[in-house]
């Protein structure tokens, strides 16, 4: 096992395209968008998504974002994302001035169970540096308005033996919505908004948080079923740095993981409490993910 971090539910529609259908050009397969652009406001994470293709070609792409950041969850389902495959890793490139990222996902299912891959770790739309490079991570900045305004298409490549793409067009003003839902959201956490925007120190862990799950935690029934599963968890920090709630944020198997996550970091988890500007603690939150693999 490895350690990794009230809204309305509606939809916000942002733009309508007339579908399209699947064509070729140079050997790839070009995907035209079949839904409109929708932003998804849930309880403790927004979802940006729309499909592309039809019939057995058809591939919804699906961002979720758990707090303000640059970064989100990657999923991407359909039929194509069905049967066996020999490897667990998979090409994206969002754009052509961005590089590709050699991807890991967990193959799974989607809504009405559409098979699905579900990326195993917050991804942006540039690849995070390696972090054995120090000079690049210290030189990495946040995605710019530029890089965003770069997207017109991601691109699916391995383990596909014919690349996809899927032709999203200008995607700044999905982006753009996708990220004033994750401000909204901290809102209503009962976080102090204000205050929290010019924090001089996050919750710090006092202890390394992979000592926070261990071995035994892993649910033994899924263990007998040989059963993965990734958890991603919100846990709200009081201003003495103890953890005061735990909220599953999305989880790749509710009843098997979903307890037994919040039941060791309820137990385990300990921090520095956040500071404000003015050097007093208050409330905050620490998100992440928790991965139970063999």
């Amino acid at each position: 096992m490895k350690y990794d971090g009230k809204v309305t539910a509606s939809a916000l529609l942002l733009s309508l395209l007339t579908p399209g259908a699947a064509s070729a050009k140079e050997g790839t397969l070009l995907l035209e968008p079949s839904s409109k652009w929708n932003v998804h406001y849930a309880d403790d994470f927004c979802r940006l998504w729309r499909s592309f293709g039809e019939g057995r070609d058809q591939i919804t792409l699906v961002l979720d974002r758990f707090q303000p950041s640059d970064s989100f969850r990657l999923t991407l389902a359909g039929q194509p994302m069905g049967g066996p495959k020999s490897r667990s890793e998979a090409s994206i490139r969002f754009g052509n001035m961005l590089p590709e990222q050699k991807l890991d996902f967990f193959s799974g299912s989607f809504a009405n169970n559409v098979p699905a891959w579900v990326f195993a770790n917050n991804i942006r739309i540039r690849p995070y540096p390696d972090p054995k490079d120090v000079a690049a991570v210290a030189a990495d900045g946040w995605i710019s308005d530029e890089e965003w305004a770069s997207v017109t298409a991601v691109r699916i490549g391995e383990p596909f033996s014919r690349v996809r793409v899927l032709d999203t067009g200008p995607m700044s003003d999905a982006f753009d919505a996708l990220h004033r839902c994750t401000v909204e959201l901290v809102g209503h956490w009962g976080i102090d908004v204000k205050r929290h925007g010019s924090l001089t120190r996050w919750p710090k862990p006092v202890d390394s948080p992979a000592t926070w799950l261990r071995s035994n935690d892993y649910p033994r029934a899924m263990l007998e079923k040989w059963q993965p599963g990734l958890v991603q968890f919100r846990l709200t920090v009081g201003e003495d740095g103890k953890p005061t709630a735990c909220h599953i944020q999305q989880s790749t198997n509710p009843e098997g993981f979903n307890k037994a996550v919040c039941d060791a970091l309820m137990k385990r988890a300990s921090f520095e409490p956040a500071l404000a500007a003015d050097g007093k603690p208050l409330t905050s939150f620490y998100i992440s993910s928790v991965k139970f693999q063999f």
